[in-house]
């Protein structure tokens, strides 16, 4: 406590405070049925992994009477039955959630119940905790891990690893590496499970980031903090990789959401240390340095800047990032050969990447046609040309979007990134989704997308995780569930999000209304380039609008969005 010198009665401590309002935050999330349901669902999904699965071979609930029980074969088909139930019900809850008129606004506190039951889980739907452990075991004994993979120590740290990583390098930012060894020292050499449990703990820091500071970077560029909370924080799949499976791209996201968030409070060389940071995690995270670069730029000139001005802030901002990078790199001692191991990912060849998917489909054909040395180099040719694609896409956006409108060009350049990438797991398309969480969440189309690629993925790991557990038939039954349950919603979608669809549903009026609004987006550069309403966050305090104004929700549209509202409130009579 602390003395208020004017009055002379007590004052409490910021932290103290911080304390108290997200414990009453919390209080009042547990309210809310859906998110009690959640949490409910957080606890099935506990119980329902502690099977072969997810645990290694020598774990501490083996000889745990009930525990030990769900190890065997008719343990683990019930408990794979209870990890479904627990998935199928946390997705029901989140889309339950969806913000709409009459229901209470999600907050970052549900995030904290839904996964407090997870803390104590091995970890979810993938092993690279495990991998992580062994790595930061081979730095521990002092081998280099851009040269080594996990088999080379041949000890209890390697015989969790899944295969396909054993005998590959660390593909980690030299950061990143130092943590795993600093949690693998803390474990010990004879608790590999502790030290991968234990690599949630950074994943958490970045989960926080996140959840404390995306939200507010969305209201400071416009965007509305419900769905970003909904979208990018409450997702089922940040709760089940980045909690769940504590992969590294949870503390990656949560540097790079920090960096915005100094760039927006005009700090940008702290910003450009915390990109650096992030980049020393993993490598994707620099790609955030753009969006600092254009807010400076626009915080310098006072409107929306040229493409050379905005390179030349980059070359300031960026310059700042490499330098703080390589001061990272001197003082973790490990080199630069995570350079030469970016390309370990792409090893595997992935489902879901769908450059890789094109690639494997022209192989098989030309396989079939029977030419000649096309096995394994045409899928790394596709996937090669699909990354210079990825390139040259991004560059686009980032000049004819970049300037204009920043945080969109970010979301839609990691995407890009993403999607054309050799290998993508589910936890690679959160990255993609917490940006365009902020800036689509509002458009009916791009909304409904992100919703079924959620539902989607959260079936993918579904399945996989019944396949380990020999319960192929229930993984099967499960992915129809959340099928049903998502096509449920997607029904019951708030259509008010896109009334010129509803109101002319079946007129002939949709097509001179659609050819109207095709000629104002025409006019105002596209629907992606339209600017984002950051001249009031650019603005001195003194020049501000009051916040009454600014905090309307017409006030926060984009241009475009707001004349097509207008366009469909004038026009069209939407259904009572």
């Amino acid at each position: 406590m602390t003395m208020d010198q004017g009055v002379g009665r007590p004052v409490a401590n910021p932290m103290v405070l911080g304390i108290v309002r997200e414990i009453a935050g919390v209080a009042d999330a547990w309210r809310i049925p859906a998110v009690r349901r959640g949490t409910f669902a957080g606890l099935l999904i506990l119980v329902g992994s502690l099977t072969p699965a997810f645990l290694p071979d020598v774990n501490p609930f083996v000889d745990v009477p009930l525990l030990g029980w769900l190890q065997t074969v008719p343990g683990r088909i019930l408990a794979t039955a209870v990890l479904m139930a627990g998935v199928l019900l946390m997705l029901d809850s989140w889309l339950r959630l969806r913000p709409r008129a009459g229901r209470p606004q999600p907050t970052r506190h549900i995030l904290w119940l839904w996964s407090l039951p997870l803390l104590l889980a091995p970890p979810l739907f993938s092993r690279d905790a495990y991998s992580y452990a062994g790595q930061g075991r081979i730095v521990h004994i002092g081998l280099d891990p851009y040269r080594y993979g996990p088999a080379a120590i041949a000890e209890q740290y390697s015989q969790n690893v899944d295969p396909m990583w054993l005998y590959t390098p660390a593909p980690y930012g030299p950061l990143q590496l130092q943590i795993q060894h600093l949690i693998v020292d803390v474990a010990g050499p004879n608790h590999p499970y502790a030290a991968a449990v234990a690599m949630r703990l950074p994943a958490l820091i970045g989960v926080a980031l996140i959840a404390f500071l995306l939200p507010r970077i969305a209201s400071r560029f416009g965007y509305d903090m419900g769905l970003t909370t909904w979208f990018a924080v409450l997702n089922p799949l940040v709760v089940m990789h980045l909690v769940g499976g504590a992969h590294n791209d949870a503390l990656m996201l949560g540097l790079m959401v920090l960096g915005i968030y100094l760039a927006v409070e005009k700090r940008p060389w702290l910003a450009a240390v915390a990109i650096a940071v992030a980049g020393s995690v993993k490598a994707p995270g620099l790609v955030a340095i753009l969006i600092v670069a254009a807010l400076e730029a626009r915080r310098r000139k006072g409107r929306v800047p040229t493409v050379p001005e905005v390179f030349r802030e980059l070359t300031r901002v960026g310059g700042a990032c490499v330098a703080a990078f390589l001061a990272i790199t001197i003082v973790c001692g490990l080199g630069l050969g995570w350079l030469g191991a970016l390309g370990v990912p792409g090893a595997v060849r992935s489902v879901l990447s769908p450059v890789t998917v094109v690639g494997m489909g022209l192989e098989n054909l030309l396989t079939w046609l029977q030419v000649p040395n096309t096995l394994d180099t045409t899928v790394t040719v596709v996937q090669r040309i699909g990354q210079v694609l990825g390139i040259l896409l991004c560059a686009r956006i980032a000049w004819r979007l970049g300037p204009v409108a920043p945080l969109r060009a970010l979301a839609w350049v990691v995407t890009i990134i993403v999607v054309t990438g050799p290998v993508v797991h589910p936890w690679y398309l959160i990255w993609a989704g917490l940006f365009l969480g902020v800036t689509e969440g509002t458009r009916f189309w791009p909304s409904r997308v992100m919703v079924w690629v959620t539902a989607g993925l959260v079936v993918y790991s579904t399945v996989d995780s019944a396949f380990r557990n020999g319960a192929l038939a229930l993984g099967v039954t499960a992915a129809l569930a959340l099928a049903w349950i998502a096509l449920g919603h997607d029904r019951d979608l708030d259509r008010e999000q896109d009334p010129i669809r509803v109101a002319t549903l079946g007129r002939w009026a949709t097509l001179k209304t659609w050819w109207a609004i095709l000629q104002t987006t025409a006019t105002a550069g596209g629907p992606l380039r339209r600017e984002e309403p950051l001249a009031v966050e650019m603005l001195h305090a003194d020049d501000r609008p009051p916040a009454a104004v600014r905090g309307t929700r017409d006030a926060r549209r984009s241009t475009a969005e707001a004349v097509d509202a207008a366009t469909s409130e004038s026009r069209l009579t939407p259904p009572s």
